[in-house]
C-alpha cells in the first residue's frame, strides 16, 4: 500500500480514458495545484496557488480534450509541482523548490533528507510507477506509439517576455518528432513557434519523456503552450482543435 500524507481528497494521479485505443499516451505532470492539508499550503497565499508557480495553467483541460479527440489514455498528477516536481530527476536540487519566479516557498525551506524522501516516496514514485506501466502497455499494443508530454509556460518569467505561442522541446534521442511537429505548427498563420524555447528538451527537468518515452523506444513529443492562450475554456478548445489537426498527421493509425 502506498504511503499517504493524510486522508486525502484525491488520488496521487488521475487516469483519463484508460482504455483509449489510439497509439498515443498523454502525460500532464503539472495538472493540478493541490497541496496536502498537512503542508498548510506551503505557507503560500491563495493567489500563488492559482499561478504558474503551482501548476501548468490550462494544460489539464487541453490534455483531457486531446485524450477524448484521439481516444488516447492520459495520466495526470493530482498535486502541485511545488510539493514535488514530477518532471525532475530525484537528485535534482530543483525537485522541491525554495523559491519560484521570485516567490519564496516557506514550506519547502530547510527540508531534511527524511522529509524530502517522504515526498518522493508518497508522490513521485507511485506516479511514475503508473506512468511506466502505461508506457509498457502502450508499447505492447502498438507499433511506434507516441508519448506526448504536455506543459504550459507563463508569458512573462523573471521579468522577461516570452513571445512564443507554442514551444517544441527536443533532444538528441532518436524518436523525437520535432520536425513534423515544428512543420505542422509553423504552417498555422499567426503563430510564433519556439524551437527548443522557452526551454531546451535536454534540460534537467525532462524526466518523464526520457524515462517513459525514450527508454521505452517510444516516439516523443514534448510540447509547451503559452498560458494566456489556454486560460479560458473556449481558448482551451481552440488550442486542442489546432493540436488535433497537427498531431493527426504524426500519430500512426
Amino acid at each position: 500500500m502506498e504511503p499517504m500524507p493524510e486522508p486525502c481528497p484525491t488520488h496521487i494521479y488521475d487516469i483519463h480514458n484508460a482504455n483509449g485505443k489510439a497509439p498515443l499516451l498523454i502525460g500532464c505532470d503539472h495538472a493540478e495545484n493541490r497541496i496536502p492539508e498537512n503542508l498548510s499550503n506551503l505557507g503560500l497565499e491563495p493567489e500563488h496557488l492559482e499561478s504558474h508557480i503551482a501548476l501548468d495553467v490550462g494544460a489539464k483541460s487541453v490534455s483531457m480534450l486531446l485524450s477524448e479527440m484521439f481516444d488516447a489514455p492520459l495520466i495526470m498528477a493530482c498535486y502541485s509541482r511545488l510539493v514535488v516536481d514530477l518532471n525532475r530527476y530525484p537528485h535534482d536540487p530543483a525537485l522541491i523548490l525554495n523559491t519560484s519566479d521570485g516567490i519564496s516557498i516557506p514550506g519547502n525551506m530547510n527540508l531534511d533528507m527524511a522529509s524530502r524522501q517522504e515526498r518522493i516516496d508518497t508522490f513521485f514514485a507511485p506516479y511514475h510507477r503508473k506512468y511506466a506501466e502505461m508506457a509498457r502497455n502502450m508499447m505492447g499494443r502498438h507499433d511506434a506509439p507516441l508519448l506526448l508530454a504536455l506543459h504550459s509556460f507563463s508569458p512573462i518569467y523573471e521579468g522577461q517576455q516570452r513571445p512564443w505561442h507554442y514551444g517544441v522541446m527536443w533532444d538528441e534521442y532518436p524518436g523525437n518528432v520535432k520536425e513534423p511537429l515544428l512543420e505542422g505548427l509553423n504552417s498555422v498563420d499567426g503563430l510564433m513557434i519556439g524551437d527548443n524555447k522557452p526551454y531546451a528538451g535536454h534540460s534537467p527537468q525532462g524526466y518523464a519523456h526520457v524515462e517513459h518515452g525514450h527508454k521505452n523506444n517510444m516516439r516523443v513529443a514534448l510540447l509547451e503552450i503559452r498560458q494566456d492562450l489556454i486560460g479560458k475554456p473556449v481558448d482551451q478548445e481552440r488550442s486542442a482543435e489546432l493540436l488535433y489537426r497537427v498531431f493527426k498527421d504524426i500519430i500512426p493509425v
